[in-house]
């Protein structure tokens, strides 16, 4: 939105709307120089954010380092201690925070306070690194149950538990790395499930089918956040996290470029053998059909047709691979290679160029209809 904004600028500045000497105060306003008070409010929460990480590392390793030392109950007594400490400063620190904004409330602009409380509630405030927090030390105490009591004799279990008991500290917090937590658990929930059972999913689940079933959860996480951040309800603002958004559909679409590389390398001729592999082809290329058309036309963006082109870019490089292994002109099948991959390498990033200028362009109507209107 940024760089649309300063693209903006910079078209009118041509069209001859902006004076040359009001260009540099333009692009201030939409881009203001950091100042020592951004610095330091950036050095702050990566050091808050750190601490917190390495506090609730370093609790699980002396936990594990001092298991024959403590007792059962000086070692739920730590963990539970630090646990109830994040929970009383979320609390504590989302009060005041709350008690600022409405002090400010009739003092100053509104919609100024509403966009900076909002930033504060979901952003990387204080009392979301409480939140962060409290999330690590619940799953060291999911952790200390299992290899207490031996309730769990699955491991999936615990990252599948974790996940469910983390969803409302994400959803109260609004905030990108407690919602990429409950992601990154159901992901390795799910591995390990289908690996504890791959005895049994031998039958019904082969490899490339796991792999499918990564790709659509993780195309359906992006889906769910993409449809919640744009519907217009209560709880839009806590689920406005675009890196939850870019992290599952880079995964997704890694899944899917994964399966049609394994399809271009095992298909086979005979009908009985590659009809199922046609059908996950298939699969593949309405996937990537529906992404190229929805952020190409409906809701425009770089970086999934990014992604787009570069998994159409593999697997038609893969496809050539495959050819070359099956042929005896070595040299020439790599030297077709690498005249490919710089050719769709090229292409790829020019039309991606030349997209941006159209959506700069888009960008910049919508603000001039917007400003007569």
């Amino acid at each position: 939105m940024m760089t649309q904004k300063r693209s903006t600028i910079w078209h009118w500045f041509l069209d001859g709307k902006i004076a040359p000497a009001n260009l540099k105060a333009a692009m201030l306003e939409v881009y203001p120089h950091p100042n020592a008070k951004n610095w330091q409010l950036l050095i702050a929460n990566i050091l808050l954010y750190l601490g917190v990480l390495l506090f609730g590392a370093g609790v699980i390793f002396f936990m594990a380092f001092n298991w024959d030392a403590l007792s059962h109950l000086n070692k739920f007594a730590i963990v539970e201690t630090i646990f109830a400490l994040f929970i009383g400063g979320f609390y504590l620190t989302n009060r005041a925070q709350k008690k600022q904004y409405l002090q400010q409330k009739s003092q100053h602009d509104q919609y100024h306070l509403q966009a900076q409380h909002n930033q504060q509630t979901y952003g990387w405030s204080l009392a979301n690194a409480m939140l962060l927090g409290a999330s690590i030390m619940l799953g060291a105490l999911l952790a200390l149950v299992g290899q207490t009591y031996q309730t769990g004799a699955d491991p999936w279990q615990l990252f599948a538990i974790w996940a469910v008991l983390i969803l409302p500290f994400a959803y109260i917090a609004g905030f990108d790395l407690l919602w990429l937590l409950v992601v990154v658990l159901l992901n390795v929930s799910l591995g390990l499930y289908l690996q504890s059972f791959a005895s049994v999913f031998s039958f019904l689940l082969e490899d490339i089918q796991q792999i499918a079933i990564f790709g659509l959860v993780n195309l359906a996480i992006h889906l769910l956040f993409t449809l919640a951040k744009s519907c217009q309800w209560r709880g839009q603002l806590r689920f406005n996290c675009p890196m939850v958004e870019a992290t599952s559909l880079l995964a997704s679409l890694s899944a899917f470029t994964w399966l049609i590389v394994w399809i271009i390398f095992d298909f086979s001729y005979d009908f009985d053998s590659s009809e199922h592999i046609t059908y996950y082809a298939l699969l593949y290329l309405a996937i990537l059909t529906s992404l190229f058309v929805w952020y190409r036309y409906r809701s425009p963006a770089l970086y999934p047709l990014t992604l787009v082109l570069t998994s159409i870019s593999t697997a038609i490089v893969s496809l050539l691979s495959k050819e070359l292994f099956d042929s005896h002109y070595t040299i020439g099948g790599f030297f077709l290679i690498a005249m490919v991959v710089i050719g769709l390498t090229s292409g790829s990033l020019y039309w991606l160029k030349k997209l941006q200028t159209e959506f700069d362009q888009t960008a910049m109507l919508n603000s001039e209809e917007a400003a007569h209107e």
